[in-house]
């Protein structure tokens, strides 16, 4: 009783701090810690007589430390590789010009009704091969916003597109299927070109049309004008690389998608595709530039990409891990799972709470994928216990974990979206809403009806 209501009193307090705009990284590991440090009060054993320093106090460091080492020589250097490859092409311009490129056939388009549903499918084809959400709306507030705004289409409805593009597009390369598929002890393409992409394709699908009738209601109900602004992109544009150069950032997906279907005797992993891309890309630089010596003064920005992913994702998903020790410390995890085996239709309901649960951190921290880091280790074993296919859990959980990134006015899209379009997030996020639950309730919906 004593340990569940620490939890609860510490879990509060972390709320409340995340609420008030404190890191959220800084207080999940302040909060692991300390329900460590309560479980060994209390008198909890955090490692077994095996792993233990011999000092509980030390225990509490070295799961840390564990933590990191684990990471480190797994799926997070997965994810700091991938950041040094999305830093690399960012600064050779290929990034945009790949924007550019796909975004440059919809002022063609004669029926300009359809600008919304179509721009919506190539944000989320671009979310595949650049699935940094904040990156991708940077890139297309300042690219192909301007372009449709002067084509006809509302700035609010642009700007609700872009803000739900970056999301739940199937991409290997993405950092949460990379976390995903190794909890669940699968292959990265396994997870999500057979699993990932059966639920998300079928609701992307659906949410053009959802778009299109939400957008297009909304501008009938108010202003589409006021209080936004059109970007000029004519005297900032900075893309002076090739055309060819817009090829470099599929690299990756490109070479697994060949491999995965026609290479059935080359087993390739994202590490050795991501490299090699990366020396490809170098070796276009050397070409381009006429110079080794000019074309490795830029190398140096992939190390720095990969740091830039250390400290943002691999310290935050060690932050989340120790968070969850602490809460196991606690007897927590246990207590949850037992609970799960005793309910009646628990598999359902555990996806609705952990969904929920989602929802409300991420509306609140304005990062849902936080939680999501935190306890994608733990689906095997919530789902063995509520004796559901693990899947039915994860993509839920995941799927919310981006949606709420579109509904939260904290979130990194949001704010950026909305101060440069010059509106404020609420007023962007009235155009975010239904397509974000829409998405939500379809993700319970298909995984239910699919695994």
């Amino acid at each position: 009783m004593f340990e569940f209501i620490a939890a609860i009193l510490i879990i509060l307090g972390t709320v409340f701090l995340i609420f008030k705009k404190y890191d959220i990284k800084v207080m999940m590991f302040t909060s692991g810690l300390l329900m460590m440090l309560v479980a060994i009060l209390l008198g909890h054993d955090i490692l077994d007589v095996e792993t233990s320093s011999g000092l509980a106090i030390f225990d509490m460091f070295r799961v840390v430390g564990d933590s990191f080492t684990h990471q480190l020589s797994g799926a997070s250097f997965i994810v700091m590789l991938l950041f040094g490859y999305t830093t690399y092409m960012k600064e050779l311009g290929a990034n945009e010009m790949t924007v550019r490129l796909l975004s440059a056939p919809l002022i063609r388009l004669k029926y300009k009704g359809i600008l919304i549903p179509a721009f919506f499918l190539i944000g989320n084809l671009l979310c595949i091969i650049i699935p940094s959400a904040s990156s991708l709306a940077v890139l297309l507030m300042s690219t192909a916003y301007p372009i449709l705004v002067k084509a006809g289409v509302s700035p609010l409805a642009v700007g609700a597109v872009i803000a739900t593009s970056s999301t739940i597009a199937p991409t290997p390369l993405g950092i949460d299927n990379v976390l995903a598929s190794n909890a669940l002890s699968m292959s990265l393409t396994e997870y999500t070109f057979n699993y990932h992409a059966r639920v998300s394709i079928p609701i992307i699908l659906i949410l053009t049309m959802v778009h299109y009738g939400w957008q297009r209601w909304c501008d009938q109900k108010e202003d589409i004008s006021t209080g936004s602004k059109v970007i000029d992109i004519s005297a900032g544009s900075t893309v002076n690389c090739p055309k060819l150069y817009a090829i470099l950032p599929m690299l990756p997906l490109i070479l697994m998608i060949v491999f995965t279907v026609f290479g059935t005797q080359v087993e390739l992993g994202i590490v050795e595709v991501t490299l090699f891309s990366f020396v490809v890309a170098v070796l276009c630089e050397v070409l381009r530039l006429g110079s080794f010596s000019k074309a490795s003064g830029k190398v140096e920005l992939f190390f720095k990409g990969m740091a830039n992913g250390f400290t943002t994702v691999v310290v935050q998903v060690v932050a989340a891990l120790t968070f969850v020790e602490g809460l196991r410390a606690l007897g927590i995890i246990d207590s949850i799972s037992q609970m799960i085996n005793n309910l009646n239709g628990g598999g359902i309901l555990t996806t609705l709470a952990f969904c929920l649960l989602v929802l409300l951190v991420g509306i609140l921290s304005g990062s849902g994928l936080a939680l999501f880091y935190a306890f994608v280790e733990l689906i095997p074993d919530f789902a063995l216990a509520a004796n559901i296919n693990p899947l039915l859990l994860a993509i839920p959980m995941q799927f919310t974990a981006h949606f709420v990134k579109s509904i939260s006015p904290l979130a990194p899209t949001i704010v950026i979206t909305s101060s440069m379009m010059g509106v404020t997030p609420l007023k962007l996020i009235k155009r975010t809403w239904v397509p974000s639950v829409v998405g939500i309730i379809l993700s319970i919906i298909l995984s239910y009806l699919i695994f």
